[in-house]
């Protein structure tokens, strides 16, 4: 899943923007006693427990794994998928079978039944070919339809819960992103996790 983990960067550079423009400007006290205030929405997410540094990251990969609303998505796509292949593989064993059978019978068919049936075969090979296409090109958009809604639930969690924090960055780390070491001490994965499956349970 490259192209989502590629999504899930972009999400996390689009957030570090947000928050980055959030801190610097709005004024300290402001920021404070926003923070103070009740939001109905976050009453029953877990606690969250903000590092001291003004820059902590998400480990991109981890959260992909854990988030239920990627593991639904996961499920639905492969759902489609397994529809496509069974019903392609079940129109190409017939096609192969057909032609089988015109090789077989030529001997026994005019030069016109014969040219007439391989026209007709090969049309259904060409339609087979371009619904094997178009299934292809419907299951990407299909995912990128799906990681777009999980990039704005993400996007939408940091906002809300982090805008008015100290945190001036959130990165994104991941095995082959950019960032080569993140310490331990910084990350703050786990509580977003929890956070945005609490979203989910609500």
């Amino acid at each position: 899943m490259k192209n989502i983990s590629s999504v899930l960067n972009i999400v996390f550079a689009v957030a570090i923007a947000v928050l980055f423009y959030l801190h610097f400007s709005t004024p300290q006290a402001t920021r404070l006693d926003s923070s103070k205030a009740t939001n109905p929405n976050t009453a029953v997410m877990p606690k969250i427990e903000l590092k001291s540094s003004p820059l902590v990251y998400i480990n991109a990969d981890s959260l992909w794994e854990n988030y239920v609303v990627v593991k639904q998505m996961r499920k639905e796509l492969e759902i489609e998928k397994n529809k496509f292949e069974k019903k392609f593989e079940a129109d190409y064993h017939k096609l192969e079978s057909d032609y089988l059978d015109l090789r077989d019978k030529a001997a026994t068919l005019t030069e016109e039944e014969g040219m007439k049936r391989q026209q007709e075969l090969m049309l259904r090979e060409q339609k087979l070919t371009e619904y094997r296409q178009s299934e292809l090109e419907r299951l990407s958009k299909l995912e990128d339809g799906q990681s777009e809604k999980i990039q704005k639930t993400i996007t939408q969690y940091l906002n809300d819960h982090y805008g008015k924090s100290n945190y001036a960055f959130i990165l994104g780390y991941s095995a082959h992103g950019g960032i080569l070491y993140a310490n331990d001490s910084l990350e703050i994965t786990s509580e977003v996790i929890n956070g945005l499956n609490a979203d989910i349970k609500k």
